[in-house]
């Protein structure tokens, strides 16, 4: 888990220890009638709860209160999905979900799961088990076994073909090993038609659907149905490349292999725990075959130590290791790590920018803008190069601080929440610090000699920086995790060494069996540097987990024979028109050689493969029904603080979380 220390409650040990009674009970109690009287809570030493009457009763005599007078109240019950996810502590709750979704469950399936190569198997087939790996699992697993070893990374393919050929031999449980990268895919596409539909609604009138916000981060949406219920309609309904995968895996890839659905054992290995979550959520589960889309969810350090304890040797080559396919195969029905350019986090900015780009008649152009100096909270602005009119306003947050912020921003545009309704000055006045901000700027900008431009380029990304202040966002890249999903709590970490540079250092182990750089409670501060090499503070930014090396690492694995993302952008306004942002996005230079644009067409032919075929699945899974397509591609949210709090007349803006 990766979300800011910022939450943690320190006089809290675990959500479900006696030691914290739930007071829901007390908000839910049901108000007191004339002949009843007046009652208080009573908690016994077994702490069970009683209401008590203090209202005399005939038969009462001088002592205290009868037992007629005394009623049990039932304790409110939690469970998983009660869980904020907020990462300030491990509660027992995300203890047993550990337990239950580990790579323990995962090889008591090998073992007892029957194969059609034991003779003692009783009659009934054996459960089908797949595989889903993300790339950014396989990008620190590479890092990982890079560090370990001292030898070169493993590219995210071979690494792939590898894992799939060791977990496919019957003996390790005759597995089918996908990547995520085609579930992406969809989930992207189905991103971008919400967004058109959102759009097309604004323009005419209706409610307010925009800035939409990405969902693809369990983490981000089960602190929003928890907190922010009012902002929960501009979360993006389309699901995630989890979701969608284990619709693939359930539904299209069962009836194509004439398996009903909970003949599949469906395991996906993602970069954080959230992940968990967001696989036991209801829209995931299937009541006519009681099952779910996702059986088990593991970490990338649980992905890690299965397959040390079945004995994988991840240097050991397999024969076409490094091939590519492009179209589906036998070992997978999907085009295999297709590129999508823009983030490690999923890519949802960048993918509708190039949409965008690509429909508009007129050149455009971007411009970037850092939030404070953090790569982390960065606004996009896209604007007309002929007529100066700004198009589109995106950003990507990172990190659960800057999440907070967004928060804010999000409710004071749309007048949703408790930000949005501090009055109609509230507008007024961020546009006057905005514009004291941008006094401020061109002051500053003065005393170095930049602010005059020297360019018409320059000169329009100055006006697009100006009328950007004043536009409203669009969309919005969230994701709860410092770094994004490469960062995730899920993640290989560093590897720990001591003064002498071989031995590791004493640290306390965290569930998957490995060493966590901070105190016990995650209250106090680690003794970590306070500016790494890439000039940032390791602790400021919240790297609780991790460090800015290691990120970066990682980050670069994750490109590593990809399309690698644009450069950060500087504090100033930068231009970057359509055909350099889309070379700088694909690793591309004006010096670009034969073999790269003959690579780019090799991803362009797989990029549309993967829209016939994306197309192609949905037709025969939901044929033309409209309200299947729906429920295959896309998701729910549910508003749980009016559930749990209103009950008992308790609003969220009482509450303290």
């Amino acid at each position: 888990m990766a979300f800011s220390g910022a939450l943690t409650i320190t006089d809290l040990d675990d959500f479900l220890t006696p030691s914290q009674a739930c007071i829901i009970p007390v908000r839910n109690k049901p108000s007191v009638t004339a002949e009843e009287g007046s009652t208080e809570i009573q908690i016994d030493s077994n702490n069970n709860y009683y209401e008590v009457s203090t209202y005399p009763t005939d038969n009462a005599g001088p002592g205290p209160s009868t037992s007629s007078a005394k009623k049990a109240l039932e304790k409110a019950e939690i469970n998983l999905n009660d869980c904020l996810a907020c990462s300030g502590c491990i509660t027992s709750t995300e203890s047993l979900l550990i337990t239950l979704q580990s790579q323990n469950e995962v090889l008591e399936f090998i073992k007892t799961n029957p194969t059609s190569t034991d003779p003692d198997a009783p009659c009934h087939s054996p459960r089908l088990p797949i595989l889903s790996i993300s790339p950014q699992t396989l990008a620190s697993l590479s890092a990982a076994y890079s560090s370990a070893t001292s030898r070169p990374p493993i590219p995210l393919l071979t690494l792939l073909r590898r894992i799939r050929a060791f977990l496919s031999q019957p003996e390790k449980g005759g597995w089918k090993v996908w990547d995520t990268t085609f579930a992406r895919h969809m989930s992207l596409k189905e991103t971008v038609t919400e967004y058109y539909e959102r759009k097309d609604k604004k323009e005419k009138g209706k409610a307010a659907e925009l800035p939409m916000l990405a969902s693809a981060c369990p983490g981000w949406v089960c602190y929003a149905e928890k907190a922010q219920g009012d902002l929960l309609h501009l979360l993006s309904a389309a699901k995630s490349s989890q979701g969608i995968v284990g619709a693939l895996a359930k539904n299209w890839y069962g009836q194509k292999s004439h398996r009903k659905p909970n003949e599949i054992y469906h395991v996906t290995a993602m970069p954080c725990y959230d992940k968990k979550l967001e696989a036991s959520r209801s829209d995931f589960y299937s009541s006519l075959y009681s099952t779910k889309d996702v059986d088990c969810v593991l970490t990338t350090g649980e992905l890690d130590l299965l397959l040390q304890e079945l004995g994988f040797e991840p240097y050991q080559p397999v024969s076409e290791e490094d091939v590519p396919s492009l179209i589906g195969s036998e070992e997978s029905p999907y085009p295999e790590m297709l590129t999508h350019e823009g983030s490690s986090s999923g890519s949802y900015l960048a993918t509708i920018i190039r949409d965008i780009q690509n429909n508009h008649p007129n050149p455009t152009r971007i411009t970037t803008r850092e939030i404070r100096g953090s790569t982390d909270n960065v606004e996009y602005l896209m604007h007309d190069s002929i007529t100066g009119e700004v198009l589109f306003k995106g950003a990507k947050v990172y990190g659960f601080r800057n999440l907070q912020n967004l928060v804010r921003k999000v409710a004071k545009e749309t007048g949703i929440g408790k930000a949005g309704r501090s009055g109609a000055g509230a507008g007024k006045l961020s546009l006057a610090v905005a514009a004291r901000r941008r006094k401020a700027k061109v002051a500053s900008n003065g005393d170095t000699g930049t602010s005059t431009p020297t360019s018409d380029a320059e000169s329009i990304a100055s006006l697009s920086l100006a009328s950007g202040e004043d536009k409203k966002l669009d969309f919005v890249e969230v994701m709860a995790c410092p770094g994004g999903c490469v960062n995730g709590g899920g993640q290989m970490k560093p590897v720990a060494v001591g003064s002498n540079g071989n031995e590791k250092m004493d640290m306390d182990v965290d569930e998957e069996g490995y060493t966590r750089p901070i105190p016990d409670e995650g209250t106090d501060i680690a003794d970590v540097p306070s500016k790494t090499s890439s000039g940032l503070g390791g602790v400021e930014e919240g790297m609780r987990w991790s460090t800015k090396e290691w990120v970066e690492k990682v980050e670069n694995i994750y490109w590593t024979g990809l399309p690698t993302p644009p450069p950060s952008p500087p504090l100033g306004a930068s231009i970057i028109d359509t055909q350099i942002y889309q070379q700088t996005i694909n690793g591309q230079s004006n010096g670009s050689n034969g073999h790269v644009h003959e690579a780019k067409s090799t991803d362009k032919n797989r990029t549309q493969q993967a829209d016939q075929m994306a197309e192609q699945i949905v037709l025969d899974v939901c044929g033309e029904d409209s309200a299947k397509r729906w429920e295959f591609l896309r998701t729910r949210f549910r508003k749980v603080e009016s559930d749990i709090l209103a009950q008992g007349g308790v609003t969220l803006e009482a509450v303290k979380w």
